[in-house]
């Protein structure tokens, strides 16, 4: 197994609001040290994102990202079978989008809800721009 390079000190929500703080706490956690020296991002034939990594016998070991995202260090992941894992594709590059851009790098087109939206969005009218994202990002909301 390879680690990620993963530096968790730059994802840090104390860092800017950009960052989730879910993410950081699973990553953090005890009970998933080792997603947080090994993980990366990996997408399903129906495109759901997947956190883990694969073990020396084609394992998958791992958590849906959205269940990280969600629930923090109370997420659990499950050891998937070599089958599974053969079927999920890396995303190469997301931990360096993601550190460069936060959860922007999950969400490009800031349709769905994180925890701490409220201070992740800066409403005008009724566009919303996103706060201390890389580059400029807006997305309509309804009235």
């Amino acid at each position: 197994m390879t680690p990620n390079n993963l530096d968790l000190k730059l994802i840090n929500p104390k860092n800017g609001d950009k960052y989730s703080p879910n993410l950081y706490k699973f990553l953090t956690s005890n009970r998933h040290s080792i997603a947080a020296i090994y993980a990366l991002i990996y997408r399903d034939s129906q495109g759901v994102l997947w956190l883990g990594y694969r073990d020396e016998e084609g394992w998958f070991m791992g958590v849906r990202l959205m269940a990280a995202l969600c629930s923090g260090r109370r997420a659990d992941t499950f050891a998937y079978p070599p089958k599974f894992g053969q079927t999920l594709v890396e995303v190469k590059g997301f931990w360096m989008r993601y550190i460069r851009d936060g959860r922007c790098a999950i969400d490009k087109a800031h349709d769905m809800y994180f925890v701490g939206d409220k201070t992740r969005w800066e409403v005008k009218e009724t566009t919303g721009a996103v706060s201390g994202a890389a580059r400029f990002s807006s997305r309509r909301i309804s009235a």
